[in-house]
């Protein structure tokens, strides 16, 4: 673009298309703070512009208080609690975790700015909430989208921590990207490159993402949101499988039902609640199988599930991400000490609290957990009760293959 300023300033009648409608060319999408601060600071030290004595960075102060790790004392703290549940842990949520905010950083050769405006950013890091309260869905007013229309470069990073996140905001972010703005912004359309006034920008997009798991969400994402005229790359990797990891000293069977092949995935819901109904629930009574933790992945099959129970007037408790402190407390001690049979918990719960639950003597898992290593963790809680016996059943679909992969092993 500079170059081409000297060109024009010579020669006004140059052709000089370098140009899109508006100044971002790069998309960062990012799960929380703390995952920001790591790449702004990496950024930073890779940046002739941010360095001293010659370049400088604006906003830092802002930037360290609001993304930053915090103190000392705070960080030994952090590092204290969080790795007694395990080193991945703490990698997620150590710091500031929020998981609303968005950035606008302008490059330059000779400084770099944080918190810009949009439209005079160069990158946007941003995550999929702190964004998509911008953008907005097709159908509300007030949407701004303009910024995103010349985005060459989204980059998603840590994907499998966005999947415990509402993936319908990533959604909307994407189908916001490199739509025809509905203002001028400033634009000067002698300069603007002619795939752009054809409206043809998103064939030459650029799609990076990153995820620590093979999952069929990551597949639908860019087989129907990337539409990068030059294909696709994947790769992938093999895994042993988390069954490595069950203690050698428990004595459990596992069991894993395939469900029948069905059209679609609505279908396959369907199917997996009435085999869980007809089969698995029906043998939990029968058996008289208390001390049962039942793991369910999505919120929404939770629901179906708890209402179920309660139709059936079972004797079960439940905990959720939304649960709140005394709720699990109360939960955990019913369950330890045989007050409840049954407890209901989701995949994003353990997620994010990793508590070592007690009293585990049977594990029904409603789908193949996507992080594989929390198989083998609610597995080895079984030693906090009792190490003989037991039982781990899972329950699965076509659709839940990859993450079966991650859980028996590829060779498997």
């Amino acid at each position: 673009v500079l170059k081409n300023n000297v060109r024009l300033s010579k020669n006004a009648e140059a052709d000089a298309r370098d140009q899109g409608f508006t100044r971002c060319k790069v998309l960062v999408i990012l799960p929380s703070r703390n995952s920001a601060w790591r790449f702004v600071k990496t950024l930073l030290s890779l940046s002739p512009g941010a360095q001293l004595p010659k370049g400088r960075t604006d906003n830092m102060s802002r930037f360290r208080e609001e993304f930053g790790p915090g103190d000392t004392e705070d960080r030994r703290l952090d590092r204290d609690r969080l790795n007694k549940v395990g080193g991945d842990h703490w990698e997620r949520f150590e710091g500031n975790n929020e998981d609303h905010f968005r950035l606008g950083i302008q490059m330059h050769g000779k400084y770099t700015r944080l918190f810009a405006p949009f439209y005079s950013a160069d990158i946007i890091v941003a995550s999929p909430l702190g964004l998509r309260m911008i953008v907005k869905s097709e159908t509300e007013k007030s949407r701004e989208t303009d910024f995103l229309s010349s985005v060459e470069v989204v980059m998603i990073d840590q994907l499998d921590y966005l999947l415990m996140q509402n993936l319908d905001h990533l959604h909307t972010i994407l189908d916001a990207c490199n739509l025809s703005p509905f203002r001028a912004r400033g634009a000067d359309f002698t300069r603007v490159r002619m795939s752009f006034l054809d409206n043809l920008q998103k064939f030459s997009r650029q799609t990076l993402l990153f995820s620590a798991i093979a999952c069929p969400e990551a597949n639908a994402l860019m087989a129907r949101r990337s539409f990068n005229s030059r294909g696709i790359i994947k790769t992938a990797q093999e895994h042993k499988g988390a069954l490595r990891q069950v203690l050698s000293h428990l004595h459990v069977r596992h069991t894993f039902h395939r469900l029948p092949d069905t059209d679609n995935l609505s279908a396959c819901d369907d199917a997996r609640f009435v085999f869980f109904c007809d089969k698995v629930y029906q043998r939990l009574i029968s058996g008289c199988q208390a001390h049962t933790l039942i793991v369910i992945p999505s919120y929404i099959d939770f629901v179906r599930v708890r209402n179920y129970l309660k139709k059936q007037s079972a004797s079960f408790l439940s905990c959720t991400e939304y649960s709140d402190v005394s709720e699990v407390a109360r939960a955990r001690s019913d369950f330890f000490h045989g007050r409840r049979d049954i407890l209901v918990v989701t995949e994003r719960f353990h997620y994010y609290q990793r508590f070592k639950i007690r009293g585990i003597q049977h594990i029904v898992f409603y789908g193949p957990p996507q992080i594989a290593e929390f198989y083998s963790e609610l597995v080895n809680l079984m030693s906090l009760f009792d190490d003989t016996g037991g039982s781990v059943t899972g329950v699965y679909a076509k659709s839940d293959l990859l993450a079966l992969q991650r859980v028996v092993g590829t060779s498997r």
